[in-house]
């Protein structure tokens, strides 16, 4: 009879709904830089979903911001990472300027950003930020393929974090495939290169040496550059979203660079 009862108790309390408090909370917060409009809005709109989901799977939470105005040092601290979501590195608030380079050369958190971050010269009327150029390895926007190009892409470094359970090679399917006035190689630790052979588009745009994923290890933050980030349809691509969700827990820990 007790043993009956045992059983029946434990039953009960397996039944129960589990209360808000016994629900982890997120281990870290994330800040995402969205542009509200424009020619990304679409990829910003699949990233949002894919994001909470990735964030529940993993522990964190994310806050999104359309501006700079908000970006001060007390303001990022509450941040162990700033994500760039397509969003460009000009137009800034000078404070947020200076905090956002205070944060990323001593390490007060890491940083991901993709595609429209280097957006880089003069744009919209407003001058190249210096320092954010050094931070992509000394580069200058120079053109893409307006017209969009299926590409090949080689990973240099598989034994990165971030490139864990990534193919040797994938295939995006579609792209813009920005080109520099140099190769960022010599400033950069690469981590993969698009292979511009592999374009479906012959007669499209190519620079040479083309590196679309990599980190600069002279700061002290964690950081990756994806290159990949003009549309939704990338939230189909299994290697870019596992890319994408690497880059973001291993720039989030504050662990010194090393693999």
């Amino acid at each position: 009879m007790v043993y009956w009862m045992f059983v029946l108790v434990l039953r009960i309390a397996a039944a129960q709904p589990v209360s808000s408090g016994a629900i982890s909370a997120p281990r870290f917060r994330v800040l995402v830089l969205a542009e509200p409009g424009g020619h990304h809005v679409e990829f910003t709109k699949a990233a949002k979903p894919w994001l909470t989901k990735c964030g529940k799977e993993n522990g964190f939470e994310v806050d999104y911001i359309t501006n700079t105005a908000p970006i001060t040092a007390a303001y990022l601290a509450k941040y162990r990472l700033v994500l760039q979501l397509d969003f460009v590195p000009y137009g800034w608030k000078p404070e947020a300027m200076a905090a956002f380079e205070d944060y990323i050369e001593h390490g007060r958190g890491g940083w991901v950003g993709l595609h429209h971050a280097t957006l880089l010269g003069e744009f919209d009327g407003y001058p190249m930020w210096p320092w954010f150029s050094d931070f992509m390895g000394r580069i200058k926007f120079k053109n893409y393929i307006s017209t969009f190009s299926s590409g090949t892409v080689h990973v240099e470094d598989k034994a990165h974090p971030c490139m864990k359970d990534v193919p040797e090679s994938f295939v995006i399917s579609r792209e813009e495939w920005y080109t520099y006035d140099r190769s960022p190689r010599a400033n950069v630790h690469v981590l993969a290169n698009v292979d511009e052979s592999t374009y479906s588009d012959a007669a499209a745009v190519r620079m040479g040496d083309h590196p679309v994923i990599w980190s600069n290890e002279r700061m002290a933050a964690r950081n990756v550059y994806i290159f990949m980030g003009h549309g939704p349809w990338l939230f189909e691509e299994k290697a870019f979203t596992t890319i994408f969700r690497n880059a973001i827990l291993w720039a989030a820990q504050k662990q010194p660079l090393s693999k």
